[in-house]
């Protein structure tokens, strides 16, 4: 359907991301914003198309931005009814409301237009706030992971992506917080502090439930905090180079299970019974001797 021969997806780009703000968006937030943006860049690549929405309070404001925010899809993708985007169920309302942030992957079989989008409202967390530095570089993360994954399929990437969050959510959260720790002014112990407080959620686990088997939903968050130690626990056992370089160079073209045999000598599934029947049963003190120092 698309001339895939002009496709650059998973390519680095030397093109700078385009950012969309609401009126009540302080120029404040725009700096810091782009500023981490550029932080996740530097280190992990430049991977594009990618718009950046930020989004206030005022749900005006945000009103007015959706519009402007539908025009663009149209404008980008002329295929698809600008109504399908007006009614869509999470917008920039929802953002002014409710907070948090997310992202909006957009490369599909329908859409001309291929790309990410990240939100970022301002509450839960506020730029005001320090959390939102490692949230914003955890959206980046997924804008990595997703950019390793070529189809336009949306069963086929969830087959590489993996359905449920403990290994995409798991992966970002680690990888966000991590380098964030590592910025000027965040104080030492930091990670391990950030660590330490996720494993409280081992004691919401039930009786032989797995982290595999938690879909988003009322217990995301188990999955959210233990998927994060997963990766916590897979680096320890190879590198952190094998799970985000080589790992997902690899992801393409051999899919998830043997990427995954091959670049950290298992099968997901007997590296996953290890973090259940093994590592979770270790002291807290043993789970934290393994993060980098």
């Amino acid at each position: 359907m698309f001339d895939d021969s002009l496709d650059t997806w998973g390519e680095t780009t030397e093109i700078e991301p385009e950012f969309y703000a609401a009126e009540d968006v302080s120029p404040e937030a725009i700096a810091l914003t782009k500023q981490y943006y550029k932080i996740a860049a530097e280190n992990w690549g430049n991977y594009g198309p990618l718009e950046f929405w930020l989004v206030g309070k005022n749900e005006d404001a945000a009103s007015k931005l959706d519009k402007e925010y539908c025009a663009l899809r149209t404008q980008k993708s002329p295929g698809i009814p600008a109504e399908h985007c007006i009614n869509r169920g999470h917008n920039f309302v929802t953002y002014a409301k409710e907070g948090n942030a997310g992202l909006n992957l957009r490369r599909n079989n329908y859409e001309e237009w291929s790309g990410f989008l990240i939100t970022m409202a301002s509450k839960n967390p506020s730029p005001t706030e320090d959390d939102y530095k490692p949230v914003l570089l955890h959206e980046y993360f997924h804008v990595y992971q997703q950019a390793h994954i070529y189809t336009r399929d949306e069963s086929e990437r969830e087959k590489l992506a993996k359905k449920n969050p403990w290994w995409l959510e798991g992966g970002a959260e680690y990888m966000g917080q991590l380098l964030y720790s590592k910025q000027e002014g965040v104080k030492g112990g930091y990670f391990k502090e950030v660590m330490e407080w996720k494993l409280q959620s081992i004691k919401d686990l039930r009786k032989g439930q797995r982290i595999e088997d938690i879909p988003y939903g009322p217990d995301a968050r188990l999955a959210y905090d233990l998927g994060t130690w997963f990766i916590a626990f897979l680096i320890h056992k190879s590198s952190e180079e094998a799970y985000r370089v080589d790992f997902f160079q690899d992801l393409n073209d051999l899919g998830f299970e043997e990427s995954f045999k091959k670049n950290f000598g298992s099968s997901s599934e007997a590296m996953l019974d290890e973090f259940h029947e093994v590592f979770l049963s270790m002291s807290n003190q043993e789970k934290l001797a393994i993060l980098p120092q």
